[in-house]
């Protein structure tokens, strides 16, 4: 007699907020994402047997990278000494514990660099450093090196 399984109906996932995506999940997005443009630049363009390919991902991520008017946040990784992450979460935690239930390090540090900026003089990274940035964030992503 054959094994018979339950059959389980798929649990449904609520999409996560930003805040607790990670880097595989924008990546996940960026693939999602591409995958339906390109299937429906193909659908609506293409009438011959053939596929057609374009640089879709690079025009995402023209789009992404534009500037507007909005905040946006960006994930970054720093490198920080064990004292200043100590005080940063003792800062935290008892901002907490005097009745700021919802304080965060994000608001900590947006705090900090606030007061660091504050009626400094600060001059723009000029357009080549920035294409070198792109450029270098192109090949991370990519998983490129030199």
């Amino acid at each position: 007699m054959a094994k018979s399984f339950k059959q389980l109906t798929p649990k449904v996932e609520l999409p996560k907020r930003n805040s607790e995506k990670d880097i595989l999940d924008f990546l996940e997005q960026e693939k999602v994402s591409a995958n339906d443009e390109s299937m429906t630049m193909q659908s609506n363009n293409n009438t011959s047997n053939t596929s057609s390919t374009s640089n879709i991902g690079a025009d995402i991520m023209a789009q992404n990278d534009s500037v507007t008017g909005e905040d946006v946040d960006v994930r970054q990784t720093f490198i920080i000494g064990q004292q200043y992450m100590n005080r940063l979460k003792d800062f935290v935690h008892t901002k907490r514990v005097n009745g700021q239930y919802e304080y965060t390090q994000k608001q900590a540090l947006h705090e900090a660099l606030d007061r660091l900026f504050e009626g400094a003089t600060i001059e723009e990274r000029p357009a080549h450093i920035r294409q070198q940035e792109e450029t270098r964030k192109q090949r991370i992503r990519r998983g490129i090196t030199k």
